[in-house]
Formats: C-alpha cells, structure tokens, sequence
C-alpha cells in the first residue's frame, strides 16, 4: 500500500480526496451561514416599520431574494422570537 501512494494514480486518489474533504466542509459552513443569514432577515422583516425593500438595501440582496428567504425561512422559523432564540443558541 505504501509503494501505491507513491503512484501517480495514488498521488491523485489522495489529492482528490482531500479536494472531497474540503468541499464538505465548505458545503456546511455554507449552510450554517444561510441559516444565520436567514434568521437576521426575518428578524429585520419582523422589526416594525421594516420593509422587503429597506431590509434588501441595508444587506445588499434584492427584494426576491428577501421575499424568498421570508418565504421559505418561516417553515424554520416561525416567528421572531424563535429567530432570535436560535441566533442566541449559535451564538451568531
């Protein structure tokens, strides 16, 4: 097994796993970010006087965008409260 590290095929298999490796890990941060990402707007959303429009201009996404994360983020998060208590959970 050694002898077949030392390979250019071994070489490879090693290298693309470790490519594998970080690709997941970038893949669950990515996630975890999303989350995050999601609980501030919908936190934002659920301030009074808050727009999709202000929320989408005071972080830099378009209106859709917020629509869609108030959308599909309240099956998460069902009010603002919960947002918050999860942000305060992963001390984000």
């Amino acid at each position: 097994m050694v002898a077949e590290s030392r390979t250019p095929y071994g070489l490879h298999r090693d290298l693309a796993r470790k490519a594998i490796a970080r690709q997941k890990e970038a893949a669950e941060l990515e996630r975890e970010a999303r989350a995050v990402r999601d609980a501030e707007v919908l936190a934002m959303l659920a301030t009074p006087g808050a727009s999709l429009g202000a929320v989408a201009a005071d972080v830099g996404l378009s209106k859709s965008m917020v629509a869609y994360i108030d959308r599909t983020a309240r099956a998460n998060f069902d009010n603002a409260e919960k947002a918050r208590a999860y942000l305060e959970q992963h001390d984000a």
